[in-house]
């Protein structure tokens, strides 16, 4: 969700599901979102460019969706952050990057973020 009257554009895709649109909530909800640290993760293999592969193309238009969203979370004075794995060196992910071989590698960026973020590690 984006504050009412700040939604991007739909991001147009050759998903099954159409053009990624984005919703719009009252300010004062979204505003909630600014209270916590958040981070989404993103794997290998997303497009840069319109594909007419529709999973790979999804892929594309939700990340891009999601950084325009963590975009409007900063501007109203929040932490959101969007990583995309192969940028930090983090290589051979698909949309479950937790469930995958290399986990370990994962959890230790994650932790890393939860470090930043004034959140003592667990593991």
């Amino acid at each position: 969700p984006f504050p009412k009257g700040e939604a991007p554009e739909p991001i147009s895709n050759s998903s099954f599901f159409g053009d990624l649109k984005a919703s719009e909530v009252p300010l004062e909800d979204f505003l909630k979102l600014t209270k916590i640290p958040i981070v989404i993760y993103y794997g290998d293999f997303i497009p840069e460019k319109r594909t007419d592969n529709p999973h790979t193309d999804y892929w594309r238009a939700a990340s891009m969706m999601a950084a325009r969203w963590a975009e409007a979370i900063n501007r109203h004075g929040g932490r959101a952050k969007v990583v995309h794995l192969p940028d930090v060196g983090v290589r051979g992910n698909s949309h479950f990057p937790f469930a995958e071989k290399n986990s370990e590698e994962v959890a230790d960026v994650f932790d890393a973020w939860l470090a930043g973020n004034g959140f003592a590690q667990k593991r």
